[in-house]
């Protein structure tokens, strides 16, 4: 099997997270593997680490054909892995080292059981959606994906956008708000779920639009369906607002029309088995927990 291992950049001296990596590395070349790093990834190691892992692994600039992705840290590295994967089809495995770790939801402490299992071919594969944006500043060469959320924001503490709002040409609603996250169901236990938009189930066919700070208390989260093409037309009086891919941002000009709609690839992501959403959200959400008991 042929893996890619993906994780944070290091600030070049030896730390509790690049230990974690040679943990890593070390137990997947236990197994019948060839093991790839990214350069990038592997320059920003110090020396003693780069000095332990380099018999270990390949490295290279470009994603070569792997059978798996591995990232090690949080959710934003698991993001950033996708990212790099793109429609390329490859499985995801997140291993968490980070915090919460909704998206790496494998424990480190479970690492060598996962591994058993993967080369076991003991696990599951579940289909995650992506949206894709179409937008002047972001579309001059590939459409924009996000597998969280897109999101429009304000640029600075100035007064609120008017973000006009079409769902497949029908007219929906004007939002006066501090912005718009438009998430996917994966996305919406993340930016969505704390601007008090609804939790969907991963296998969801539904796209959630979720007011930031709205002006009008009506203005409630909204799930509509996933094949549902939505367009926008942003008015500030600062004459920008800011435009997020997976808390990537970019400046845009009032006025600038932004489609978004689900992309025509799914991101697989692999999962042990036995292991679901909802234990997921019992582990991370404290769901049924008294917190008055220690």
């Amino acid at each position: 099997m042929k893996i890619a291992l993906f994780g944070s950049l290091f600030s070049g001296y030896t730390s509790q997270s690049e230990n974690q990596l040679i943990d890593v590395c070390h137990a997947v070349t236990r197994h019948p593997a060839a093991l790839y790093l990214p350069e990038t990834l592997f320059c920003s190691l110090s020396r003693p680490t780069q000095d332990n892992i380099r018999p270990l692994c390949l490295l290279f600039d470009h994603l070569p054909p792997v059978d798996l992705a591995l990232s090690v840290g949080g959710d934003g590295t698991f993001l950033r892995t996708a990212a790099v994967v793109g429609d390329s089809g490859i499985p995801v495995l997140g291993i968490n080292t980070g915090r919460l770790g909704f998206l790496a939801d494998v424990n480190f402490s479970d690492l060598d059981q996962t591994l058993c299992e993967i080369f076991a071919q003991e696990y599951m594969i579940e289909e995650r959606s992506l949206l894709e944006i179409s937008v002047g500043e972001i579309s001059a060469g590939e459409p924009g994906r996000a597998l969280n959320e897109v999101a429009i924001m304000k640029q600075d503490t100035a007064s609120m956008l008017t973000i006009h709002t079409y769902i497949d040409d029908d007219f929906l609603t004007s939002y006066q708000a501090d912005g718009l996250v438009i998430a996917t169901p994966t996305g919406s236990t993340a930016y969505s779920l704390s601007v008090g938009g609804p939790i969907l189930v991963p296998s969801s066919p539904s796209i959630v639009l979720s007011p930031i700070a709205p002006h009008n208390l009506t203005s409630r989260p909204l799930v509509i369906q996933d094949d549902a093409r939505i367009r926008l037309m942003i008015d500030s009086r600062s004459n920008t607002f800011l435009v997020s891919l997976d808390g990537q941002s970019q400046v845009c000009h009032v006025r600038t029309e932004i489609e978004v709609q689900k992309a025509d690839f799914t991101l697989k992501v692999v999962k042990r088995k036995g292991h679901t959403f909802y234990e997921t959200l019992r582990d991370k959400l404290l769901w049924g927990v008294d917190v008055r008991r220690k």
